[in-house]
């Protein structure tokens, strides 16, 4: 073999051995796209599922609040505009109480921003604890657990409207509206979702009473 046969057959291997590289480097750039685009659906993924687990809690809260309820454990009686003497600082209430968080003083952060929502802190209420709803969890892009939430009752002037909120302090014949905060899981319990609503109630449930309200927390 000649000594331009050899000079060729080298330049062949130089130009192959580069072409394979950049193939190589092309393939790890399509599979790393495609498991970041992979990352990026399951964690829109996940985000949905926590926001329906959050609002799916607001719906039960609101069953809870206003009802209709004829679950055993109901406590709608407990909400009323007019007296919200079964609400507890730091939403520290047990039993028919839990989940129930007085207003935080003037310039104090709100309650909603303070409480631990794990549900061994004891300091919010699970999905169907008050109503018997059945929220389900697990495998197979379910909530990682039920959702939550606290309920903070909070002293209104203007029958609720925006921007007319102030501390539960006032006097107990202030009218109050309640202001909901849910926490949504996804598939994995660290992807979680925060929503609020606010729901008024001017008096008690019907068959209720002031003065039941309050003995019955």
């Amino acid at each position: 073999m000649n000594r331009s046969a050899r000079v060729s057959r080298g330049f062949s291997l130089i130009v192959v051995l580069m072409l394979l590289l950049v193939v190589s480097v092309l393939g790890l750039a399509a599979a790393q796209n495609a498991l970041v685009g992979e990352r990026i659906v399951r964690n829109e993924r996940d985000a949905e599922v926590a926001f329906q687990a959050a609002e799916a809690a607001l719906l039960d809260a609101e069953r809870d609040v206003l009802g209709p309820n004829d679950h055993a454990a109901r406590r709608l009686c407990l909400f009323d505009g007019r007296d919200v003497s079964a609400f507890v600082a730091d939403c520290a209430g047990t039993g028919a109480r839990l989940g129930l968080c007085a207003a935080a003083p003037v310039g104090a952060e709100p309650a909603w921003m303070r409480v631990d929502f794990a549900p061994d802190a004891g300091r919010s209420v699970a999905y169907g604890r008050f109503t018997g709803q059945v929220y389900a969890t697990g495998a197979g892009g379910l909530s990682a657990r039920a959702p939550r939430y606290v309920v903070e009752a909070l002293r209104s002037r203007g029958g609720g409207a925006q921007g007319v909120l102030h501390s539960a302090s006032a006097a107990a014949a202030t009218p109050h509206v309640f202001r909901v905060t849910a926490i949504g899981y996804g598939p994995r319990e660290e992807t979680r979702v925060l929503l609020q609503t606010t729901l008024a109630k001017p008096s008690a449930s019907p068959g209720c009473s002031v003065a039941s309200s309050s003995s019955s927390s």
